[in-house]
């Protein structure tokens, strides 16, 4: 799982850099890594992290839910975007929304509530 991690960050650092100096297989490199991380890293890695929450509460699973699937719709909007295909801007904009409504509560309710039982440990 981390081996395609660092291969598709380091083929998105090579297509980026291979752009920026105008050498042929640029565009490649950086859609083959993109969509790597994308489509390989980013789920393998979400499902790693949902395995350990199984016996976590519904709202730690939730949060892993919403960001896997708020990652994969930007990341889709963002090919969508590179490629002027249409419906870019709505996909954009709903990957937001999940991450914004869905993600960032659960996420700040979960170290609301971890902060407290720490609190209350202590005392």
């Amino acid at each position: 799982m981390y081996l395609i991690g660092l291969l598709s960050s380091i083929s998105i650092g090579l297509g980026w850099l291979f752009s920026l100096l105008h050498w042929t297989g640029a565009t490649e490199m950086f859609n083959f890594g993109f969509l790597g991380l994308l489509l390989l890293f980013i789920p393998m890695l979400a499902f790693d992290r949902y395995k350990l929450s199984l016996r976590k509460t519904l709202s730690e699973k939730l949060r892993i839910i919403l960001g896997l699937v708020s990652a994969f719709v930007v990341g889709i909007a963002v090919v969508f975007k590179v490629l002027h295909l249409s419906g870019a801007d709505t996909m954009l904009a709903a990957g937001m929304l999940i991450f914004i409504f869905g993600f960032l509560p659960f996420l700040f309710f979960n170290m609301y509530r971890k902060s407290i039982s720490a609190s209350d440990r202590h005392q």
